[in-house]
Order: structure tokens, then C-alpha cells, then sequence
């Protein structure tokens, strides 16, 4: 009987033990979660010039700029604003004049001029350039003969 007793209770040991294991593991695990998620909260977020004015706004993953975002001049018009991942930019970007007019819209890649940059005055197409990683490969003074070299585009 005392050997039952004995091996009972050595059971009810390991038991124990092992659930204050898990109960340490869990909460280690759920700790864990938890600050990856604080770390991981998306949030959108807005910066103001001293005069009151917006600066810049989008938003935020940790301390990184992600998705869409604006910026404004000191006077209010809009400067720029295009996509970002992980604090670099991507894809198209819109680039404005100090009145708010739309100079240029450029695709990036990797904080990188990558892609098409099509170049505007006074609301017209004048040029359209294109870069490969910062590097420009090829320029077209019109529209027609952008759409010359790239009919693909124009299906």
C-alpha cells in the first residue's frame, strides 16, 4: 500500500511540476505576443509645422513609415505624397510646384527612381523619362513618341 501511495504521490509531483512549466510557458509565449503586437500597431499619424500647419501625415508601423503618405510645404499646398514600405519608398509617387501643382509622378523601387517618371507643365505632359535604379535610361520629349516606343502601355 505505502508503494501505491508513494507512486501516487510522485504523480501528483510531476504534475505540478509540469503545470507550472506550462504556466511559465504561457506566459512567456503571451508576453511575447503581446509586445509583438505593441511593436507591430499600425497607426496613422500627423507632424505640424511651428505655424500650425500640416507637415506631413500617413502611416506608422513601429517607427517605420508604411503605406500612403502626404507632405505639405510650410504654406499649406501639397508637396509630395506616394507609398512607402518599411520607411522606403515604392511604387508611384506625386511631386507638386509651391502652388500645388503636379510637376512630376515618378515609380520607385527600394527608395530608388525605378520605372516611369512623366513630367508635367501646367497640367500637361511635357517629357516621360524612364530610370533603372536611379539611373536614367531613356527619355521621350512628346507623348507620341512615348507612345511610339511603348504601344504595349496603350492597349
Amino acid at each position: 500500500m505505502n508503494v501505491i501511495h508513494e507512486f501516487v504521490s510522485k504523480i501528483e509531483i510531476v504534475r505540478t511540476l509540469n503545470y507550472k512549466l506550462m504556466k511559465k510557458q504561457l506566459l512567456v509565449f503571451l508576453f511575447f505576443l503581446s509586445m509583438s503586437f505593441v511593436f507591430s500597431q499600425k497607426s496613422y499619424v500627423k507632424n505640424y509645422y511651428d505655424n500650425g500647419l500640416l507637415k506631413e501625415e500617413g502611416w506608422l508601423e513601429g517607427n517605420l513609415k508604411v503605406d500612403y503618405w502626404f507632405f505639405y510645404n510650410a504654406n499649406g499646398t501639397k508637396k509630395e505624397e506616394g507609398h512607402y514600405l518599411n520607411n522606403q519608398r515604392v511604387k508611384w509617387w506625386i511631386f507638386y510646384d509651391g502652388k500645388g501643382k503636379i510637376l512630376k509622378k515618378s515609380e520607385f523601387e527600394n527608395n530608388k527612381l525605378n520605372g516611369l517618371t512623366i513630367v508635367y507643365d501646367k497640367n500637361k505632359i511635357i517629357r516621360a523619362e524612364e530610370y533603372t535604379m536611379n539611373k536614367k535610361t531613356n527619355q521621350w520629349e512628346s507623348v507620341e513618341a512615348f507612345k511610339k516606343d511603348n504601344p504595349f502601355l496603350f492597349l
